[in-house]
């Protein structure tokens, strides 16, 4: 184990002080009632706070993924896994880095890692903020949005592809996060033909690299020191027609701690995700203990909404994600408020409501929790109020940095306070 600093270093996104102990004499955690809130209540009283909580249809839907999180607090040496699947709220890493940097820092010691990540800026597309990524050769990207192409996909919802006999690509995070995140463990999703390509790891001495393997399309490393920036070099071995295609990675600790892994993709609606075949073989490698969904705003834009074929495709992701991970605990979110345009007017787009109530029927039936952002906001038109209060950007359909950043403070109270809730059942 390494603890960098014990990782204790002050984050992107710093939090004020929390009065959550662990005391390691004790045989129980204190529940949270005193934890200070995430939200400035004065600030913004048009949010519902009321309705600020993860609905559950039955309580004991989250005691799996909750039950782990207070064995790492007691024990102080488990990893907690979380993936998050979205659209473009998700794609720039502005709310889900927000939610990341929170619950890590919430738990003492708490950084897991960064978790899986993307070359985007490979596939001509924006990267998220805490990372960036230089590059040779010539990449083509394809996305799951994309439905005219036909492309290896997986958890990532994208991939990029090389003909070029040698490339490299590094991926080095950003001054917010440099002092905050290492690896020990990195992992390549990859499709190529079988003995066609060398995938070497360029920036660290061989001798740091305590062992590697390369089996179903997942080449792995372990080093025995950290790194800080991951470089990774393809070389073509025989001539080939097939491309060399990059399907997502894995950045990662022996630390314990949480892990918060998320993707998106700009325009991604159901469908989206059910073209993405890798999608079950990557989520049994990365192994959540909870995954959340934010999907709905794409598929509720247009003019006219179907319920049925919104509940069927939603019901097919989720019997494939069950497939691949029975058991696991899901957290479906509601899309938030927006405007649509209509011949070059923005109107309020009255499909979330139906959006809304479809997402409660798919969770009762399927037996997942439920975050109801629409509803916290404030409902239908409240997107007008979040932009006059500079929260949201020019399209009334996308945050802004500061609304984004809302949203991940709302989230994690209401998570912070379903745990809390947890841990007054389980206090021994």
């Amino acid at each position: 184990m390494h603890r960098r600093g014990t990782k204790f270093c002050a984050p992107a996104f710093s939090l004020r002080p929390t009065l959550f102990f662990i005391f390691s004499f004790s045989l129980f955690i204190p529940t949270l009632h005193a934890q200070p809130a995430a939200v400035d209540r004065d600030k913004y009283p048009f949010i519902n706070y009321d309705q600020n909580k993860i609905y559950t249809p039955d309580t004991s839907l989250l005691a799996p993924f909750f039950g782990k999180v207070r064995r790492m607090l007691l024990n102080g040496d488990k990893q907690v896994n979380i993936v998050h699947i979205g659209d473009s709220h998700i794609q720039a890493d502005i709310f889900t880095g927000k939610l990341r940097q929170e619950l890590q820092d919430f738990i003492p010691g708490g950084n897991g890692g960064r978790g899986f990540v993307f070359p985007y800026s490979m596939a001509h597309t924006n990267n998220p903020v805490n990372y960036k990524v230089s590059y040779t050769g010539k990449w083509f990207g394809c996305r799951n949005v994309q439905y005219d192409r036909d492309c290896a996909l997986g958890l990532a919802g994208i991939s990029v592809s090389t003909p070029d006999s040698f490339t490299n690509f590094t991926i080095t995070p950003t001054g917010t996060v440099s002092n905050y995140y290492d690896y020990t463990h990195i992992k390549l999703f990859y499709s190529a033909a079988a003995g066609m390509y060398r995938i070497q790891l360029m920036n660290t001495d061989s001798h740091n690299i305590a062992s590697f393997s390369n089996k179903n399309g997942i080449m792995e490393w372990e080093l025995k020191e950290p790194i800080t920036e991951v470089e990774i070099g393809i070389s073509r071995l025989k001539d080939t027609l097939t491309d060399f295609t990059i399907t997502g990675m894995e950045l990662g600790t022996d630390d314990p701690g949480l892990i918060y892994n998320s993707v998106g993709i700009n325009g991604a609606e159901l469908l989206s995700w059910l073209r993405c075949q890798y999608l079950g073989k990557d989520l049994k490698a990365i192994n959540p203990d909870l995954i959340i969904i934010s999907l709905g705003t794409n598929d509720a834009y247009g003019k006219t909404f179907n319920t049925d074929t919104f509940r069927n495709r939603y019901f097919t992701l989720l019997r494939r994600i069950r497939a691949a991970l029975p058991g696991v605990p899901i957290i479906l979110t509601t899309p938030g408020d927006n405007y649509r345009k209509v011949h070059k007017h923005s109107i309020d787009n009255e499909n979330n409501t139906v959006a809304r109530a479809a997402i409660f029927q798919i969770a009762k039936k399927d037996g997942d929790a439920v975050w109801d952002f629409f509803m916290v906001m404030g409902g239908l038109k409240s997107m007008q109020t979040w932009y006059s209060h500079g929260l949201t950007a020019k399209d009334k359909v996308h945050m802004d940095a500061q609304g984004y950043y809302l949203q991940a403070d709302l989230m994690f109270e209401a998570i912070i306070a379903s745990f809390d809730e947890y841990l007054g059942t389980h206090k021994r």
